[in-house]
């Protein structure tokens, strides 16, 4: 990873936390979700505007990626607003960001995507899935099977799983980017505008279902500031780290460093939100910390 990659992911990692603290503490809901990503198309227009892409000369691959990558955007919010309404963000924000780290690995070696993670990053890998067993315990007499079978869980792992599957699919994605004439930084503009119009789209469809969400969205449409906040930092975090996709190797390096986000929201669920503070808990997030640490620089 360059530092180039570094300081584009840091940046990325703070905005990630903001926005996370921001739904969990205003009663998330696919409807919050759905109009902060109203806000990011409306941000990321004026960027496909003078994006200079040329859509005529993608190839189908690209286009391919481009749909799958939505559709696992939208898996990830319904089950990011799910984990957040049963669990407390200083569980469920560590393990919704540890998970992908390891599935994302996963999925790169099974499909030989960029270059291979080496000893000392698969031994953190190994740190923070242990890390990960301890988040949802209070102690380690609860170290049992029933322990991992709740809703909560449940919703993570499906927050998990749309980050892993839109992290690799837009790694596939956005190198045919490259071949386009214009700036990378309004390219990556653009095709957030693509991605976030098929949240709004896919969510759109789910509150349409839900007499509770079409009960959100009117309650937050045009009356609340939080939505378009979380959009607006969640599009600028979102366009980083596209950004920095360009400078590494192999993706499942950026899934891991930026993990940076994890120590921020931990830290706002416990002292802003006054969420328990259990041991092993805290353990389970310094393990995570730990193996993330060792990925990145390993």
């Amino acid at each position: 990873m360059t530092w180039t990659a570094f300081f584009l992911v840091f940046g990325a990692s703070i905005l990630h936390a903001s926005w996370n603290f921001i739904s969990k503490s205003k009663r998330p809901s696919a409807a919050f979700y759905m109009l902060a990503s109203m806000t990011s198309v409306l941000l990321c227009f004026p960027m496909l505007l003078f994006s200079g892409l040329d859509a005529a000369a993608l190839p189908w691959r690209f286009w391919l990626c481009f749909l799958a990558s939505g559709m696992c955007e939208c898996i990830y919010f319904l089950g990011l607003f799910r984990a957040y309404s049963r669990s407390d963000i200083s569980m469920a924000y560590p393990l919704a960001r540890a998970l992908p780290v390891l599935m994302t690995a996963a999925v790169t070696l099974l499909f030989g995507l960029g270059r291979a993670p080496g000893a000392g990053a698969l031994f953190g890998m190994l740190v923070i899935s242990v890390g990960c067993l301890l988040l949802p315990l209070r102690s380690l007499r609860e170290f049992r099977l029933k322990s991992y079978l709740s809703p909560a869980v449940a919703a993570i792992l499906i927050a998990a799983a749309g980050t892993t599957g839109y992290t690799v699919f837009d790694s596939m994605a956005v190198p045919y980017l490259e071949n386009q004439v214009g700036a990378a930084l309004f390219q990556s503009g653009a095709y957030l505008f693509g991605i976030e119009s098929m949240i709004v789209i896919g969510l759109g469809f789910y509150v349409r279902s839900r007499p509770r969400e079409r009960v959100a969205f009117r309650q937050l449409f045009l009356k609340s500031v939080y939505p378009p906040l979380c959009g607006l930092c969640a599009s600028g975090c979102y366009v980083l780290i596209l950004l920095s996709m360009r400078f590494v190797s192999n993706v499942s390096y950026i899934q891991a460093f930026r993990q940076l986000s994890l120590p921020f929201g931990v830290l706002a669920g416990i002292f802003l939100l006054r969420e328990p503070r259990y041991p092993v808990k805290l353990c389970g997030i310094g393990m995570v910390i730990l193996g993330l640490v060792l990925v990145s620089l390993l």
